[in-house]
């Protein structure tokens, strides 16, 4: 990321750059570390901003905790800007600390973050970028030596009953700096939409300047995220029209994109949903390991409507947020717009996630279409015999890519293949109950591939490109926060190098990393779930 910033490689091992990143933005506003080559920071004279949201929980508006006390908005995510960097490309990005402190739109906590969740968020934001996933990136992790705060978790001697985190403990605060080229969520159009739509009351902004504002915004966010897609100079409500189809696109792209590496975000709201369609705020996500259709790590989500397979429908439900949130825009008496509007959210989008999963599911699979037999037979079959016979998401997809030609042409195909996915089961004996029924899709599978005659090194690299071979694992992540904790950025480095290379075989690290979930993890609090 630093390299994409164009940062000089001094200023990076500079103690500028850990006081800046950590908050100290006098550093670049004039004292004497600012002789560094650290790049000028775009405030427009402002020293950091934070911004309030509103936010909808699975589409139902939620009216408090609202630091204004209006019933309209609902934090800052406990996040300051420090400033942009314009590339010598033309590149902008926006540099955000997470962890920072309190700031107006405060909810009421101390808005500072932790070793633990900064940690988690460092090296998964880079794994996401990796793995060709959209998300936000980061740039730093800066530890305090001497603050700590108390949080919520879990007991040393918890036995594994998945519930929310029920002990107060003392954790080392941290600072993550994040970059994209913008942070605009759903929630800050809801915020400015509800403006508009509530009178006015005394205190409260004038319903003109409310529409200006949200008209405003929305011009923003044309300028940062869709000049290519929208028209600026178009009538607003074609504007409108136009950014709710991009967002239609980019929404549905995003989700098949975690079906694709197993990734479970465990909370997508309208306040942690971006307008870019990036992946953003790592909080109670996981990575599918023993594949569940509707798992998910979030304690909290006891009906799994972030549950991996329904992620595209919550997807879908912010798509809703953002269509409601335009309407005010259009007025009263534009039937035609609104009209098109609801087929963008329903019709629209249904077609984009459909077509989008199809093609993830072929190049899945390896296979030269998807027709009517993937359809109907071989992806369900393989999905039912996935979670009935326990097998771990990544490693099964991935050791599919390495049946070969020969392998396939054996007199003994079915028999030898299914040794290549033994690694991938979890349960010997659930692996044995199913034996019969995996020899069977393995002879449907392999007669597939041999009527569609692509070549093994097409195949192949296709496959190995869209099923990654090491994914971040939460008891991977759990090793790295603890060694960070006691000191030791080791693990964290080890790790680092691994994510950013997510297709790769890497036969040095295989064996330590390229596993199912180990025994001891796999009912863990804090490991197997959290909140």
């Amino acid at each position: 990321m630093a390299a994409s910033l164009e940062l000089d490689a001094a200023f990076l091992r500079s103690d500028a750059f850990a006081r800046f990143f950590s908050g100290d933005i006098d550093v670049a506003n004039g004292e004497p570390a600012a002789a560094t080559s650290a790049p000028a920071a775009d405030t427009g004279g402002l020293r950091g901003w934070a911004t309030p949201y509103a936010v909808s929980v699975f589409g139902q508006p939620i009216m408090a905790p609202d630091p204004f006390g209006r019933g309209n908005g609902y934090g800052d995510g406990r996040a300051i800007s420090l400033g942009e960097v314009l590339t010598s490309a033309g590149a902008r990005w926006e540099l955000q600390l997470k962890g920072g402190g309190t700031t107006p739109f405060s909810r009421g906590g101390d808005g500072r973050a932790v070793l633990r969740s900064s940690v988690r968020e460092f090296l998964v934001s880079e794994a996401m970028d990796a793995l060709g996933v959209p998300t936000t990136r980061a740039l730093s992790l800066v530890a305090s030596r001497s603050q700590y705060v108390r949080r919520m978790w879990y007991a040393e001697d918890d036995r594994g009953r998945d519930h929310p985190p029920d002990t107060m403990v003392s954790e080392r605060c941290a600072i993550t700096c994040r970059a994209a080229p913008s942070f605009l969520r759903v929630g800050h159009v809801e915020l400015h939409s509800r403006r508009l739509m509530r009178p006015a009351g005394p205190g409260e902004t004038p319903q003109d300047e409310a529409r200006a504002q949200l008209e405003a915004l929305l011009a923003h966010a044309i300028r940062r995220e869709f000049a290519a897609e929208v028209d600026a100079a178009a009538p607003l409500a074609e504007r409108c029209l136009q950014l709710l189809r991009a967002f239609v696109e980019r929404q549905a792209a995003l989700a098949v994109h975690w079906l694709r590496v197993g990734y479970v975000q465990g909370n997508m709201n309208s306040d942690n949903c971006l307008l870019s369609g990036r992946t953003m705020d790592y909080g109670p996500f996981g990575f599918v390991e023993e594949y569940t259709p509707l798992w998910s790590p979030f304690t909290s989500d006891m009906e799994r409507k972030f549950g991996f397979e329904r992620q595209p429908v919550a997807a879908q439900v912010n798509v809703l947020t953002l269509a409601r949130a335009l309407v005010p825009l259009l007025g009263e008496g534009d039937e035609e717009a609104i009209d098109k509007l609801q087929s963008l959210v329903q019709d629209g989008y249904k077609a984009s996630v459909e077509g989008k999963l199809a093609e993830m599911r072929r190049a899945k699979l390896g296979l030269s279409i998807w027709d009517e037999e993937a359809r109907t037979a071989l992806w369900p079959q393989l999905s039912a015999l996935m979670a009935k016979s326990r097998v771990d998401y990544t490693i099964l997809f991935r050791q599919l890519s390495y049946f070969s030609s020969a392998d396939i042409c054996a007199d003994d195909a079915s028999e030898r293949l299914l040794k290549k996915l033994q690694c991938a089961f979890y349960c010997e004996a659930a692996a044995a109950e199913a034996r019969d029924e995996w020899l069977s899709w393995i002879a449907l599978y392999t007669a597939r591939l041999q009527a569609d005659g692509r070549g093994d090194a097409e195949r192949m690299a296709e496959m190995q490109a869209t099923s990654p071979k090491y994914i971040p694992r939460e008891w991977m992540l759990v090793h790295a926060y603890e060694a960070a904790e006691r000191g030791d950025t080791s693990v964290l480095e080890e790790l680092l190098a691994l994510f950013t290379q997510p297709f790769d075989e890497q036969p040095h690290l295989e064996e330590k990393y390229y596993r199912t979930t180990p025994p001891e993890f796999r009912k863990k609090a804090g490991v197997a779930f959290f909140s």
